[in-house]
């Protein structure tokens, strides 16, 4: 089961990016792919020319722009159009309605493990290992390929990878307000007293994603149960074993009530966490006129993947082009501090993977381009990515500050964890875990054992 394979994975996931193989670019064509049906598909003769494949993402303005990026040499070189389906909030359910409908798109990415083999275990994938070398495949995504796989299946190919647990600030204001970047709690709960003293609010959350919203509450609560049950516990509140109700995650969720609902620790108060879009609680960091000089951030502090800039930095995310911001100088990145002294330092990460749910030579060569470092190179190379494929070329992520923080997270980690609710069961991990976070916040922190006994009571008995 997939809930197995859990824990192993992150330090590979982020470190590979770090010491990578230096092989060129899949599309030299002289060379070959290793793929049969790319090689086909990029012969002279282009013999998918004019055909179309479609695939929905959850990426949507400079994500889906860099998606659309890192395709686009696969679309000239072959003649294939992948028809791209961008659906940022309500992803996953109108997702799954299309495949339980029987009109699934071609291709699909996914950030749940527990939901891609749970597609596979019903029959709506094809086996990727019956698309590609699965050798090969495993050979290069050794450390994630086995979060989708059961048995001689494997359900889907890892595509992108995240590092969680890490702060968004604003570099220049915090200089010139004289804060220092914390460390560990007691220097982030002393931080947060300044600056609410201060009149702002330390924290920007926005949560808004349609049926997807709160699940960035379960990215909050999983890196503070890594930081004060430990690695263990955190292992066993995946399978089920350890329930939420337990004083562990009882105690988490005390620590995360008092970030959430102290007076004016976060802008707009416990409301506006789950009513401002996930694409911009951080806009009220930003000085409109592009000028820090005199400048007084709303809000101080975003925990956020590093997924999250530069593309949607508010004049990026409007206008389309690049950002003014520059990330490592006017905008940083801080890891998310350390609680419990006998747990260490531990690491939160996730990934996304592409699920091939038709089968036809033409999907089967745009997988097989997007199982290689050449397809999500165009993105990697913007400073907004960490590829999955391990035998990405090193010298794509030089000079890139979010893989230098990325990198120096995972290597000074004493633990790491995949996502909780993302290995969770599906009707769980995006389900019951997300409504009832929600439920909480927008009451304010009310009746939380109540809350996580209905989580509890929603795990699948079977």
């Amino acid at each position: 089961m997939i809930r197995t394979k859990k824990v192993t994975l992150l330090a590979g996931m982020v470190a590979a990016t770090t010491a990578l193989s230096g092989a060129g670019s899949v599309l030299a064509q002289d060379a070959g792919t290793g793929y049969a049906e790319l090689d086909q598909a990029m012969g002279a003769d282009q013999p998918f020319a004019g055909t179309k494949v479609s695939i929905q993402t959850q990426w949507i303005g400079g994500e889906g722009e860099n998606f659309a990026a890192a395709i686009a040499p696969f679309e000239a070189a072959t003649g294939i159009d992948i028809v791209v389906d961008s659906i940022g909030s309500s992803h996953e359910t109108v997702l799954r309605t299309r495949i339980e409908g029987g009109a699934p798109p071609d291709l699909a990415m996914l950030a749940q493990p527990a939901a891609i083999i749970g597609y596979g275990a019903a029959g709506r994938l094809v086996d990727v290992a019956t698309v590609m070398d699965a050798t090969k495949l495993a050979d290069e995504h050794a450390a994630t390929v086995g979060l989708y796989s059961s048995g001689d299946n494997i359900w889907a190919i890892p595509y992108k990878v995240d590092v969680k647990s890490t702060v968004w600030y604003p570099i220049k204001a915090f200089e010139a307000a004289g804060y220092a970047v914390p460390t560990t709690w007691a220097e982030l709960e002393a931080l947060e007293a300044q600056i609410r003293e201060s009149g702002s609010a330390p924290w920007c959350i926005g949560m808004e994603a349609g049926t997807a919203t709160g699940w960035q509450a379960t990215d909050w609560l999983e890196d503070i149960v890594l930081r004060t049950a430990g690695v263990d516990a955190y292992n066993r509140w995946i399978t089920g074993d350890l329930k939420f109700d337990s004083p562990e995650i009882t105690a988490a969720m005390d620590i995360l009530a008092k970030v959430y609902f102290t007076e004016g620790n976060v802008y707009g108060g416990n409301t506006a966490i789950v009513a401002t879009p996930q694409t911009q609680p951080m806009d009220p960091m930003f000085p409109t006129d592009g000028s820090w000089e005199g400048f007084t951030p709303g809000c101080w502090m975003q925990k956020q993947a590093t997924w999250y800039g530069p593309d949607f930095f508010p004049d990026q995310r409007t206008s389309g082009q690049p950002s003014q911001y520059a990330i490592g100088e006017d905008i940083g990145i801080f890891y998310f501090p350390p609680i419990d002294e006998a747990q260490g330092n531990p690491a939160l990460g996730a990934g996304d993977a592409l699920m091939v749910l038709v089968d036809r030579p033409e999907v089967r060569a745009a997988a097989q381009f997007l199982s290689t470092p050449a397809g999500i190179e165009a993105w990697v190379k913007a400073g907004s990515a960490l590829s999955a494929n391990q035998a990405t070329p090193a010298e794509w992520y030089q000079g890139n500050y979010k893989l230098e923080v990325a990198s120096g997270i995972v290597a000074n980690a004493t633990s790491f964890g995949f996502d909780a609710s993302d290995l969770m069961p599906a009707s769980v991990g995006g389900g019951s875990f997300w409504t009832e976070m929600v439920n909480w916040i927008s009451a304010n922190g009310a009746d939380t054992q109540a809350r996580l006994q209905a989580i509890d009571a929603s795990w699948p008995t079977e």
